[in-house]
Formats: C-alpha cells, sequence, structure tokens
C-alpha cells in the first residue's frame, strides 16, 4: 500500500523483499525497482543505492531486521529512517533502550495506531470515522447527516446556531458519490457524510447537537485477543464509559489477555460460534468489533453481531480489494485496516521536514495536513482570506502556542503555527512545495 501511494505521487521508489513471488506481483501493478533479499544486508542497501536515498522505510515483520536496516541507513547518511516495532522494550512507556540513538527518526508499532483509531471511533458516538490530529489535541470526525438533524433548515450562514457553530470547522462532505467543500451558502441534507475538526471535548459536544438521536455505546465486545484486541481493550477500560468483553477462541491466549486486562470480562469462545454470540446478550447499546486475523471470519461474526441486534460493528480487513465490496453492500459499519493506520502514520516524512502529520481519509477522497509555518514561508503574516488555495483545498485548524483557533478569514497567520489542511490528491500536490 505504501509503495503503491508513493508510486502514484511519481516518487522514486526502491523495494527490497525475500520473496520473489511477492516482487513480481509489484513489479507487475507498479513502476518501481525490486531487490530481493535481507533489507539488513549491507551489500544489498549498497545495491538499492543507499547513499543515494532521502528516506528509508523498515516494515518487515522481524523487527531486528528492520531496526538494523535504518542503522545502517543512518550510517550511511539517510535523512529520515522509519522502523516498524512491535516489542514494548522499545515502544512501551517502561522501555530501556531508545532507538533514536541509533539514528532511527520514527519508531511504529502498528498495532498500537490502529488501536488508537479504533478507540477514536468507538468514543464518538454516531461517527463514521474519528482520527486524531496535532498529537491528538484535534479530532477529525466523520458523520451521515440523520433526519432529525437541527442542521437541516437551510443554510450554514443563516443558522441561529452560529456560537456552537463556531467552536468547530467543517471541511468536506459527501453527497450522491459527489465531495463537496462547505461554503457559507451550503444547506445539509439528510444522508450527507460530513467531516469536521476541532477541539476533541468540542467535537463530542457538537456531535450530542448534531445527531440528537445518538446514544453512546455503554458496551463494547471485541472478537480477537491478537495484539490488536489486546490494545483496544487496555484502551477502553481506562475509560469508565465503557463496559468491555474479549472473546478469543484459544485458551491459552484467553489465559494471557486475562492477566494482561484488568476490567475486561474474557471468554474462550469463537465469533462464529452462533450459540456463544447470542449468549454475549448483543443488544441495541453493543458495538462490535471483530479484529482477529482472519477477514472472513471477521466479516461474519460481525453479520451475526448485526442480526442479533448490535447498534455498530466495526471489522479489521487487512485485504484491500475487500474494502470496496464490503462499503457497496454495506456488510459492516466500519472497515479498519492496521496497513492504513500505519501509512498513516509515517507519511507525513514522504512530505518533509515542515509536515508534521498526514492523515488519508477513509469515507471520502483527499487527506488532512498538519504542517508547520516557518519564518520564511509564502503564508506567515498573512490573513486567511488572502491565502489562495487551490480548488479542493481549506485551512481547517490553527495550533498557535497551546492554542487551538478555528482557521476564520480575518486570522493573520504567524511564525510558529501548525496548519491543519484538508485537500484532494491534486490539491494537496499542487501546494507540495508550500507544504515542505
Amino acid at each position: 500500500m505504501l509503495a503503491s501511494r508513493l508510486c502514484a505521487e511519481q516518487h522514486d521508489v526502491v523495494l527490497v523483499d525475500r520473496d520473489p513471488v511477492a516482487l513480481e506481483q509489484v513489479e507487475a501493478q507498479m513502476d518501481l525497482l525490486t531487490i530481493q533479499g535481507d533489507a539488513a544486508d549491507p551489500s544489498i542497501l549498497e545495491v538499492a543505492g543507499i547513499g543515494r536515498t532521502d528516506l528509508v522505510v523498515a516494515l518487515t515483520d522481524q523487527e531486528s531486521v528492520n531496526i538494523l536496516a535504518c542503522s545502517l541507513a543512518h550510517i550511511s547518511g539517510v535523512p529520515r529512517k522509519v522502523a516498524r516495532v512491535s516489542s514494548n522494550a522499545y515502544t512501551g512507556a517502561n522501555g530501556n533502550f531508545d532507538l533514536r540513538e541509533l539514528g532511527i527518526d520514527l519508531i511504529i508499532n502498528q498495532q498500537h495506531e490502529c488501536a488508537k483509531e479504533l478507540f477514536n471511533i468507538l468514543r464518538i458516538p454516531g461517527a463514521q470515522e474519528a482520527v486524531g490530529l496535532l498529537e491528538d489535541r484535534v479530532l477529525c470526525v466523520g458523520v451521515q447527516i440523520p433526519t432529525d438533524c437541527p442542521l437541516l433548515a437551510g443554510a450554514l450562514k443563516e443558522s441561529p446556531y452560529h456560537e456552537i457553530l463556531s467552536t468547530i470547522r467543517f471541511v468536506a462532505y459527501m453527497r450522491g458519490g459527489k465531495l463537496k467543500i462547505p461554503r457559507g451558502e451550503t444547506a445539509f441534507a439528510i444522508g450527507d457524510i460530513v467531516y469536521l475538526v476541532g477541539d476533541p471535548e468540542k467535537v463530542r459536544a457538537f456531535l450530542k447537537f448534531l445527531l440528537p438521536g445518538e446514544e453512546g455505546y455503554s458496551r463494547v465486545v471485541i472478537a480477537g485477543g491478537g495484539q490488536l484486541g489486546l490494545q483496544l481493550a487496555r484502551r477502553l477500560e481506562k475509560d469508565s464509559q465503557f463496559n468491555v468483553t474479549l472473546l478469543e477462541s484459544e485458551a491459552e491466549r484467553a489465559d494471557y489477555c486475562s492477566e494482561e486486562l484488568e476490567r475486561t470480562l474474557i471468554l474462550h469462545g469463537s465469533s462464529l460460534d452462533q450459540d456463544m454470540m447470542a449468549e454475549l446478550g448483543i443488544n441495541g447499546q453493543t458495538s462490535f468489533v471483530a479484529v482477529t486475523g482472519d477477514d472472513e471470519n471477521n466479516i461474519m461474526s460481525c453479520l451475526v453481531a448485526e442480526k442479533l441486534g448490535a447498534h455498530f460493528t466495526i471489522s479489521r480487513v487487512d485485504k484491500a480489494t475487500y474494502q470496496p465490496i464490503i462499503d457497496s453492500l454495506a456488510l459492516v459499519d466500519r472497515v479498519i485496516s492496521p496497513h492504513s493506520s500505519l501509512i498513516n502514520s509515517i507519511y507525513h516524512f514522504v512530505r518533509g521536514s515542515s509536515v508534521m502529520g498526514d492523515r488519508i481519509l477513509q469515507k471520502i477522497p483527499g487527506e488532512v495536513v498538519d504542517f508547520l509555518i516557518g519564518e520564511e514561508h509564502k503564508w506567515n503574516g498573512k490573513k486567511v482570506m488572502n491565502i489562495k488555495l487551490p480548488k479542493g483545498c481549506l485551512l481547517s485548524m490553527i495550533l498557535r502556542d497551546t492554542n487551538l483557533i478555528v482557521a476564520t478569514g480575518d486570522l493573520k497567520l504567524e511564525t510558529g503555527d501548525r496548519i491543519l489542511l484538508y485537500g484532494l490528491p491534486k490539491a494537496i500536490r499542487r501546494i507540495e512545495d508550500l507544504l515542505s
């Protein structure tokens, strides 16, 4: 997925892998150079042109290979290095080793990133998507406009709810399969998928107003006690609003999860066992999350949970080809991909040193970019209303020191501001020089 996106944006990509069959498949689909071999082998890295490389991203399943590859890249003078590492010895709060001392700029734990994304969705009732930005100081949330939404009365600029509207910023909406950028004249319609950003507490307050019939999830059932399910349960049980149940098919793993978790109810059983699922007492207050390593089992168990009355279903799906099928058939409410979470966490390194974050959105095309205004930046000292942006771009929020500010027209940008900008892929490419 990462190589595909890089190629689509016309970067020069070299892909190293031990599996010749996988490399043949990639070569048939993308315009890039492939090299068969061990990414931690200095001779292989030399063949790959390590000395002329701007960024090394090591994402193999072996963290020792990833760490060594990035360390060798550091010795070779590569400016930016990213390693996928899962061990808590390196990534946990009590880790004794700081891999930055080996020259690694960013350590990514794929399961942690995906669990964070799942947690954001579950804690925002009614959200079809929820991602943290600006180190989680801001939430970007996508919701569908219901029949009882108070904003259906007319254009946004004529709304009597100006005070609460000023606490958030609408960035985009989908209607009839077409993406639109909200303006003052915009009037939302039933079924529109609307994306907005703001301070997490203000977003939650706004969604209570926007979705008056939506109730929170008092109970979450997780199918799958692997690393992702365990990390999600850890996050959820720290929030008193959630009553968490974890279902794990392997007895030994279920025992391990029981030792690791405090408030979560652990059950040994399969989410494909309809009798077991019925005994869970799934109802309209239940959110069901299937995160086993089997895509088909996840989708099927979500269908069973929905039949039993689950209010909201989320399925982990690793195969990218499945997602459009799932969306078109509305099989589950939300699909989550650890691969997408991983790419979202690292892609800002591709954009340049001024870009602090980059998030691809799932339900609408485009992405949200978090970038820093330097002293020499073209926009420094300009008012938002005087900044010329290509069609399909919108400035949404500003982080100034510790203060979050909605990007209104008369706001003047300053050195050190961090800007959240939403843009379609074509629009982002037109302003890449301003982001880097």
